[in-house]
């Protein structure tokens, strides 16, 4: 019998499996165990594991050394919706609906995404912390940057625009460092802990 506890905000769910369920589940098996419990869709959900983001769905729990007694952190909002799921818009689109693309991404889906982790890593620091649960916070603090930096990049090498597309895409750039800096933030709090 393998047993572990899947953390979701303040709620914790412990998964008993025995010894062929653990063999075999893998780590989408797993994302969908998760669903039931939060009713949260596996795209929308990120799982850390010992310090790291847990990202191959087809690998088996065990090489990502999910052990009885582990403890895992899942990040994730049932209230996502679809802009994760649409196509990102093709180079040749016209640049008001990539930037449109780029905003709705970013204010439905990672948005949210930031915010509860600024709450996670809050509640993290207002009480004794192990040093695990600090560095998987870091990890993903570290993965919601590089989103975000992904974001910055498309936005800097869209071609020259008309005045408003102008406007709307240093918005947009504004918008999203200002994100970017709350990250650092949470992240150096963080960070103090680790010295």
């Amino acid at each position: 019998m393998v047993s572990f506890e899947i953390r979701w905000n303040t709620k914790k769910f412990l998964i008993d499996l025995n010894d062929e369920e653990y063999d075999a589940m893998t780590v989408g098996d797993l994302k969908l165990k998760c669903q039931q419990l939060t009713e949260i869709e596996p795209q929308y959900m990120k799982l850390l594991a010992r310090g790291a983001i847990i990202k191959n769905d087809t690998e088996s729990i065990k090489n990502y050394k999910i052990l009885s007694g582990s403890k895992i952190m899942l990040m994730g909002s049932k209230t996502h919706i679809s802009p994760l799921k649409a196509s990102p818009p093709k180079d040749d689109a016209p640049i008001s609906t990539r930037l449109h693309w780029i905003r709705n991404l970013r204010e439905s889906a990672l948005k949210p995404d930031i915010h509860r982790y600024e709450k996670q890593a809050q509640e993290h620091l207002s009480k004794p912390h192990e040093p695990k649960q600090t560095k998987e916070l870091i990890n993903y603090g570290s993965y919601l940057h590089e989103q975000l930096m992904h974001m910055i990049s498309q936005l800097d090498t869209m071609p020259e625009a008309n005045e408003e597309e102008r406007v709307e895409r240093r918005k947009n750039v504004k918008e999203t460092e200002s994100l970017l800096d709350l990250i650092e933030s949470v992240k150096n709090k963080l960070l103090q802990l680790m010295k």
